[in-house]
């Protein structure tokens, strides 16, 4: 059956295209391939430690590829074009890989969940798809969030346990703040939380905007021994919300609100971008979706 979502979306990236003055239509049968990192994006100039990484891990991971960058926050696109840095949002940048031919294409999420940012991604890469001939790519495909299988919630337990491992004992725990999410997909945070408490007691998981929210963080905490918490971003990026909203002065940050209930709290302000074993489940992500070639 048409799906019309995805029919409407492949005429506007179409219409998209023709207009913004590309030329696509490049006859040659010449493969190129290339490869397309998205992330969030950030505007915190520590948080952009963990992109760069990220970047220069998926390139090391595929030599004579050209890997190129967009953000999906065009919030933080605007932010940044005043300050002269100009990165392209997805829809743009595979419109300019097309232009300039190339023919199979990976994009590679940085996402953590398969959550509203995700899905918007989804939905580009699926426009693009539905377009045939000339003016589409012979190959376009999307690598998986992080927590997307079974495995990758073992996988990120045992990440965060290696990591994080020694600041957890009878009198210590670690609290993760996600991002959350009002999509379904937040429920994530609750099955991390699960394989947690089964390969690594003593990590719990709380989220910004969805749940658990810090509310459960506390009540958990409340239910140990100790009091002494280590904050951790459980974000690609360590930037607006863990500085702010995780370890700021305000009383309404996680720290300010912790340290109300007593607990002697300390901040971890790294991005999971920023750790080199994440670097490399985000290239396992991407070669398998890859094949041959990159």
């Amino acid at each position: 059956m048409f799906d019309l979502r995805k029919g409407v979306l492949a005429v506007l990236v179409l219409c998209f295209t023709l207009f913004s003055g590309l030329a696509w239509g490049d006859d040659s049968a010449v493969e190129k391939k290339g490869v397309l990192m998205v992330s969030f994006g950030t505007t915190v100039p520590s948080g952009q430690r963990a992109i760069d990484n990220l970047h220069s891990t998926l390139k090391s991971s595929c030599p004579g590829v050209e890997v190129r960058l967009a953000y999906t926050s065009n919030i933080i696109r605007r932010k940044l074009a005043k300050e002269g840095v100009d990165i392209d949002s997805p829809m743009i940048a595979l419109s300019k890989m097309r232009d300039e031919g190339f023919t199979d294409v990976v994009v590679v999420s940085t996402h953590i969940i398969p959550g509203e940012e995700y899905c918007d991604l989804q939905a580009v890469v699926d426009g693009f798809r539905s377009i045939e001939g000339k003016y589409g790519f012979d190959r376009l495909v999307l690598s998986e969030p992080l927590l997307y299988k079974e495995e990758d919630f073992k996988a990120m337990a045992g990440f965060l346990s290696r990591t994080y491992g020694s600041k957890v004992d009878e009198d210590s725990a670690v609290a993760l703040m996600g991002h959350g999410s009002p999509h379904f997909a937040n429920s994530a945070y609750g099955q991390l939380q699960v394989v947690l408490d089964d390969l690594a007691p003593g990590f719990i998981v709380g989220t910004v905007e969805g749940t658990p929210e810090l509310d459960d963080v506390v009540s958990r905490l409340n239910h140990r021994k100790g009091r002494k918490v280590t904050l951790v971003p459980f974000m690609m990026v360590a930037g607006d919300h863990a500085t702010n909203d995780m370890a700021g002065p305000e009383d309404d940050s996680w720290s300010t609100v912790l340290k109300g209930e007593g607990f002697r709290v300390s901040s971890v302000l790294k991005g999971l971008g920023e750790y080199d074993e994440i670097g490399a489940m985000v290239v396992r992500k991407f070669r398998s979706v890859a094949g041959k070639g990159f």
